[in-house]
């Protein structure tokens, strides 16, 4: 009597009792409408993470997870969690049941890579496939379909390195010397230094290990060392890096006099080079602007010992000067005080400095010079490296003007916050003025409306957004009790007893 009182309690339907015997929804949502990818690298590839949720009571089934831009957009297979075949390879993913939209019960991690192949935009449609028995949409087994949009922009990087010159100096045989020097990114998308190469030279090499990655805007050391032998050694440094434009090379020497600015080739701090011209670097006496004495040392450096002593007044070399007049080395025609200082590692000017003015110099004082990577060796503020303030000049020395100030276009997009159309949001790609409304909470083309159509239609940019099945309204008062698969199946089976019985 009583199992059967119990049957009837289950049987009886709305029309004639007060419960019911329903389903337990299944309903699958993610977190975001639309996900950004960002901005990456051309060529390369970018994963996005996507994690779905259930939201209902019911166990949720993910069949299927696709693109529609399968060139750009790639989904790996590794959401799969569940042979639902039974053939030995999962071919889907179970989400268990319980959640809510306050509590959800969240999936693996779905990995969809985005590579752009170009500088432009990509937007595609993401469509998840599943038992979802909520959504208004079905495909054509009766399954609901949901859909996400997925947006991404390629952009080609920026490299910068400093300095590109380095001059070991005079360096003894034995030891292992280092450098710093500097790579910088000067674009909005991640720099990567694949490999270091060097060139022409065994004891020149970069110790620092490759692969460098250099975020936006910032700076990357790498170490330059040098095992000096007894010979000089000239060498230049390449980069492999993904931008196609850079093209640089830094030149790095050792124990190589001709054509260096180094002070310690002037040994004797006479001002003189042993290279420039000084025939005894070890003597501050002897020197291209000595005066020779009657000591048994060629001390002029002209190529003759305790010659007659030169009439100072007189003007030897036909330059317009003579020594008293200043002329610092009066055998040479090329050298006088109105004379042109150029980088050789002589003081062509007589003024006692060596190469100012030259691209060898540091004429600004700022530790750096034109040879080095200075792009302004006139103004102190300038430098690869610097602080970029907004005076209309490249104070880093990296090509852009101005970046980080309201006169620079920071996110890339064409627009600065001073254009007329003003770029509402300069720090967000995806806004300017006459971009593309995404279904992303934003004014992204700057108008003042959020997430609306092209005719300004209020959540226009949302519509592909599935629709959910509308509750169902009960004319009756009855309520609803809701039986887990475990009843159901207890009730089945007590179902089938009663008929043996019989």
């Amino acid at each position: 009597m009583r199992l059967m009182v119990f049957l009837g309690f289950l049987a009886t339907g709305c029309s004639g009792g007060d419960y019911e015997v329903v389903a337990q929804k299944r309903e699958l949502t993610t977190s975001e409408l639309t996900y950004d990818a960002g901005m990456v690298a051309v060529d390369t590839r970018e994963p996005i993470y996507l994690y779905l949720s259930s939201i209902a009571q019911g166990e949720v089934t993910v069949f299927d997870v696709y693109v529609e831009d399968e060139e750009h957009w790639i989904v790996y297979d590794d959401w799969k969690n569940h042979d639902s075949d039974g053939d030995g390879i999962d071919d889907s993913q179970k989400i268990a049941g319980g959640g809510s939209e306050a509590d959800p019960v969240y999936s693996d991690e779905v990995t969809v890579a985005f590579a752009p192949e170009s500088e432009d935009e990509y937007r595609t449609v993401l469509t998840i496939i599943s038992n979802d028995d909520q959504v208004a949409e079905r495909d054509e087994d009766n399954r609901g379909i949901w859909r996400v949009v997925l947006r991404g922009i390629g952009r080609y990087p920026c490299a910068s390195v400093y300095p590109d010159f380095f001059d070991f100096g005079p360096s003894a045989a034995g030891g292992t010397f280092y450098q710093d020097a500097y790579i910088q990114n000067c674009g909005v998308v991640t720099l990567t230094v694949s490999a270091f190469e060097v060139f022409d030279s065994a004891a020149l090499y970069v110790d620092t290990p490759a692969p460098l990655y250099v975020l936006p805007g910032d700076t990357e050391d790498y170490s330059i060392a040098y095992e000096p032998t007894t010979s000089q050694e000239d060498a230049s440094i390449g980069f492999v890096v993904n931008d196609p434009d850079f093209e640089e090379t830094v030149t790095v020497y050792g124990n190589y006099c001709e054509d260096s600015n180094n002070y310690g080739w002037d040994d004797d701090g006479d001002g003189w080079f042993y290279c420039g011209g000084d025939c005894d670097d070890t003597d501050g006496n002897v020197s291209p602007s000595a005066t020779e004495k009657a000591n048994g040392k060629d001390d002029d450096c002209d190529g003759e010992i305790d010659e007659e002593a030169n009439d100072r007044d007189a003007d030897n070399d036909g330059d317009g000067w003579s020594e008293t007049d200043g002329d610092c080395d009066d055998a040479n025609d090329a050298i006088s005080p109105d004379a042109t200082d150029i980088p050789n590692q002589i003081d062509d000017d007589c003024d006692g400095r060596v190469d100012e003015n030259s691209e060898w110099s540091d004429d600004d004082g700022d530790g750096m010079s034109e040879r080095e990577g200075d792009c302004d060796d006139d103004d102190v503020l300038t430098y690869p490296g610097a602080e970029d303030t907004q005076d209309e000049k490249d104070n880093n020395c990296d090509g852009n003007i101005d970046e980080g100030t309201y006169t620079f276009d920071d996110d890339a997009d064409g627009f600065t916050e001073l254009d007329s159309p003003n770029d509402c949001n300069d720090d967000d790609p995806w806004t300017w003025p006459g971009a593309t409304e995404d279904c992303d909470g934003r004014d992204n083309d700057c108008d003042g409306l959020i997430d609306e159509g092209e005719d300004d239609t209020e959540d226009g940019a949302c519509a592909f957004v599935v629709d959910r099945i509308a509750p169902k309204t009960k004319e009756s008062s009855c309520s609803t009790l809701a039986v887990a698969p475990a009843a159901s199946a207890l009730f089945l089976s007590m179902l089938g007893l009663v008929r043996r019985r019989r």
